[in-house]
């Protein structure tokens, strides 16, 4: 047993996954080394901060709410979100050179290997962090995990560092001004604002 998890259960949710274009927003100084990550609380960090985990998206909006929007607007009348905010951040645009192996959490995933639904779902990130953390230690072969946004329901990958060579930029976008982005400010009716003065 892998930290309460049998190995087993856990490879057998290993799936091989190329990325073809999955995205990642990060701020506007990270242009130089968009593909790197360094441990920081987050859904499957390790929480004594060994290693690094890089997440990114199928979509542009889903990549949008992870990073930026999140809860910020529950119970909220109206919708402002600073321009300042979208302006410092890039939309970086990500493949791989080769499959990846990725623990699949999607549907039914997290019953299969035994683990809560708080692991991809909840909130408090601390069942996510316990299986991080039991994954990277005892599967070897595993390079992060495929599981969906619980904000839009779109997929995104959480990748380990030690996988980060199998990763490779294809390009780079200023979100203020990416399609995607603008479609979902309408979508969700978000209104970007100026600064007072």
């Amino acid at each position: 047993m892998t930290g309460g998890y049998d190995p087993d259960r856990l490879r057998s949710r290993l799936r091989s996954v190329r990325l073809g274009h999955v995205f990642r927003v990060v701020h506007r100084d990270r242009r130089e080394t968009p593909l790197g990550a360094v441990p920081a609380p987050s859904r499957f960090s390790d929480p004594q901060e060994r290693y690094a985990v890089l997440y990114a998206s199928d979509t542009v909006r889903c990549a949008f709410w992870e990073t930026l929007a999140r809860n910020r607007f529950a119970r909220r009348r109206r919708r402002e979100l600073p321009r300042s905010e979208v302006e410092a951040r890039l939309v970086v645009s990500i493949g791989s050179t080769g499959p990846l192996a990725l623990i699949d959490l999607r549907g039914d995933g997290p019953v299969r290997i035994g683990a809560p639904s708080a692991v991809a779902h909840d909130g408090n990130h601390a069942a996510g962090r316990a299986l991080s953390t039991a994954v990277h230690a005892g599967v070897a072969e595993a390079d992060g995990f495929l599981f969906t946004s619980r904000f839009t329901g779109d997929a995104c990958v959480a990748v380990f560092d030690r996988a980060f060579g199998k990763l490779r930029v294809l390009g780079d976008a200023e979100l203020i001004r990416h399609v995607e982005f603008l479609d979902a400010l309408d979508d969700y009716d978000i209104v970007l604002t100026e600064p007072p003065g």
